[in-house]
């Protein structure tokens, strides 16, 4: 029979954390995020944080940094760990169709916003 994990939560640290800004939130999930990406990578390819730092020419304290979420990554600083992992950090999202426009603009709309534009108002005809 296994045990049930039951977790504890302290009402007031409920309360502060509610206040924190959804961006800080989520940049701290994004630095964890990246710290996690890149201790991933380093298991699968087994490799130590001593073996990555060598690797960048880098002193293992600043690798520990990194990968304990304390450190502001910087996107020239992602680009060379992706280098010397081979593998992305980071993935951008990219759409299928190009994006060539927010909606399809009719002639008759053209023509619409075209008029005014030049400040035709409409009147007398």
């Amino acid at each position: 029979m296994e045990k049930a994990t039951i977790y504890y939560s302290d009402p007031l640290f409920d309360e502060l954390l509610a206040d924190v800004p959804q961006e800080i939130k989520r940049h701290q999930t994004l630095l964890f995020g990246i710290g996690y990406r890149i201790d991933e990578i380093l298991k699968r390819k087994g490799w130590t944080q001593a073996d990555l730092a060598k690797a960048m020419g880098k002193k293992e304290p600043e690798i520990s940094k990194w990968m304990g979420g304390g450190h502001n990554f910087t996107i020239n600083t992602i680009a060379k760990i992706e280098a010397v992992l081979g593998e992305e950090i980071l993935t951008i999202k990219r759409y299928r169709k190009p994006v060539t426009g927010y909606s399809r603009v009719t002639e008759r709309q053209r023509r619409y916003l075209s008029e005014r534009k030049e400040g035709y108002s409409g009147k007398g005809k």
